[in-house]
């Protein structure tokens, strides 16, 4: 774990040693609890002690704890992203179903033996349909052709990068 300064995250981990753990709360539990100095633990129950947030109590031995009111333990929050259920996805290009990333080196081979085959591998039928056409026409003077062929090929290749970058921002962002 990352050792931190900021209050924010510290009095975020405060709140989840507090109310999902029985410890008492003191500097050196905070600090540890929050991978924080025990001085950026002091810095922030002080500030909530100024604030009425929470108490600060001392003990018999002279241990400085603080308490939390009403506090009660709770199920700690499930981390990461929510179920796949009740995530709104939209329908994923048929390159990537199943999990599996589309090939750029596959979708630029697709294209060099038929120009649009690799934009439709990537799910571009549109795309793939007009490069075949243009391509297609192009060969009609042959060196146009040949460029345009070469951009096919480029461009195949290129789209599957982006389809699969779409995905990985996709499975990155939360709910």
């Amino acid at each position: 774990m990352t050792r931190t300064q900021d209050p924010n995250v510290i009095e975020h981990r405060l709140l989840e040693l507090a109310y999902t753990t029985d410890a008492k709360i003191t500097a050196p539990v905070l600090a540890y609890y929050a991978a924080c100095s025990i001085e950026d633990a002091e810095k922030v129950l002080d500030n909530l002690v100024a604030r009425d947030r929470i108490s600060m109590e001392i003990e018999d031995d002279g241990s400085i704890t603080y308490e939390i009111a009403d506090r009660q333990k709770l199920e700690p929050r499930p981390e990461g992203p929510p179920p796949r259920a009740l995530v709104h996805q939209p329908a994923q290009p048929l390159a990537v179903r199943g999990g599996r990333a589309a090939s750029p080196g596959l979708a630029a081979v697709l294209s060099l033996l038929i120009p649009g085959a690799g934009h439709a591998y990537t799910g571009r039928y549109l795309g793939a349909i007009l490069w075949f056409l243009l391509v297609s026409a192009g060969y009609t003077l042959v060196l146009p052709g040949v460029f345009l062929h070469l951009f096919a090929i480029a461009s195949a290749a290129g789209s599957a990068h982006r389809l699969n970058s779409w995905t990985a921002r996709r499975e990155l962002q939360p709910g």
